[in-house]
């Protein structure tokens, strides 16, 4: 169904604004961004824009959300490509999507992931479910490699205890998890070693003088010793 002319002018409008606030975020940082600027290179007036953004907070808070939604979007697709059987597979090709997203968009990825931007608070009950989309892919994965016996959890179940279960419980929660928690530990040590070599990379502390292709071995080696680490099949 067509949207009406008022509503396709507008969420055109929208999208320019999220455009340029990017752009802006690119060259001076989020901390910098101001609503007043996109309103002066948009050519309009800065009353014109609260009414589509309330506040420089409201407009950060949307840009976080497309960000999420655009990671786990990325995530899916790549997860979708491999047989629903081949676990392996799954998990190694959300590994590698996840790097080549950051990479494509180091800008977004800065935003949901690096340095917080003073006097901003995300909205928990905006941003937590599309945060949580991207990791609900890596935990569905080995969810599935688990019930069918494709995943080996003895090195998980060797390593809990009750101080690691109590650290865990939040997470519990929050996804309303039901199954193996030494399945949920296993899901967020490698997310953290997968994130970890990511952003290193992303915010340039890696060796400045290793090139994409030299860093993409590294990563594409500790991606297949996870997959080891877990018996996939």
């Amino acid at each position: 169904m067509t949207l009406p002319r008022r509503e396709r002018v507008r969420a055109a409008t929208i999208e320019e604004i999220k455009e340029i606030a990017c752009q802006h975020m690119a060259e001076k940082g989020a901390a910098a961004l101001s609503l007043r600027a996109i309103a002066r290179e948009m050519g309009m007036t800065s009353p014109a824009l609260y009414r589509y953004f309330a506040s420089r907070d409201a407009l950060v808070t949307a840009l976080i959300v497309d960000a999420y939604n655009a990671l786990a979007d990325a995530l899916e697709a790549a997860c979708d490509v491999c047989t629903e059987d081949d676990h392996n597979g799954r998990f190694a090709a959300i590994a590698y999507a996840y790097r080549d997203w950051a990479l494509a968009s180091p800008q977004e990825y800065a935003l949901i992931f690096g340095t917080p931007i003073p006097a901003y608070e995300a909205p928990p009950d905006i941003t937590g479910p599309v945060a949580a989309r991207s990791m609900a892919v890596f935990l569905n994965c080995l969810i599935a490699a688990e019930q069918s016996g494709q995943a080996d959890l003895s090195e998980a179940h060797n390593a809990f205890s009750p101080a690691l279960q109590a650290q865990l419980q939040p997470w519990v929660d929050k996804f309303d998890f039901q199954g193996d928690p030494a399945l949920l530990y296993l899901v967020m040590s490698n997310w953290g070693m997968i994130h970890g070599l990511v952003s290193l990379e992303i915010f340039g502390h890696l060796d400045p003088n290793m090139a994409k292709e030299t860093s993409g071995a590294l990563y594409r080696t500790e991606v297949e010793a996870l997959a080891k680490r877990l018996k996939l099949k």
